[in-house]
């Protein structure tokens, strides 16, 4: 087996944290999630984060609000990114029509209605 040139090399966290961007997400998902691994919690934060991160300091995190479930990437070292009710009801607004995630998406962009 072959790997192609560049393959290997590490992605940048925009990158990751833009492969699941804030999203709905299906009860299924969120429940199989908070079953992975014992879930953290942070103080103040609402939901909670899949302890393996994806890369670096970029973690799944998952939150269950306003009868909906939620997830995405984010980043520790920059709280501004983490989900809040607040960007929630940003999503909200901005995306009434919003798909929902039955997985992780495959491809960036994937996640955006």
């Amino acid at each position: 087996m072959t790997v192609a040139d560049g393959a290997l090399l590490p992605v940048p966290r925009e990158a990751v944290l833009a492969r699941f961007p804030l999203s709905r997400v299906s009860e299924a998902f969120f429940d199989e999630m908070l079953g992975v691994l014992p879930p953290a919690h942070i103080a103040g934060v609402p939901g909670f984060f899949v302890t393996e991160a994806v890369s670096d300091d970029v973690h799944a995190q998952f939150v269950h609000a306003g009868g909906r479930f939620y997830g995405g990437y984010v980043g520790l070292k920059d709280r501004a990114g983490l989900i809040t009710h607040a960007r929630i009801a940003e999503f909200e607004v901005a995306h009434p029509d919003a798909m929902e995630l039955a997985w992780y998406p495959d491809e960036p962009g994937e996640a955006v209605p």
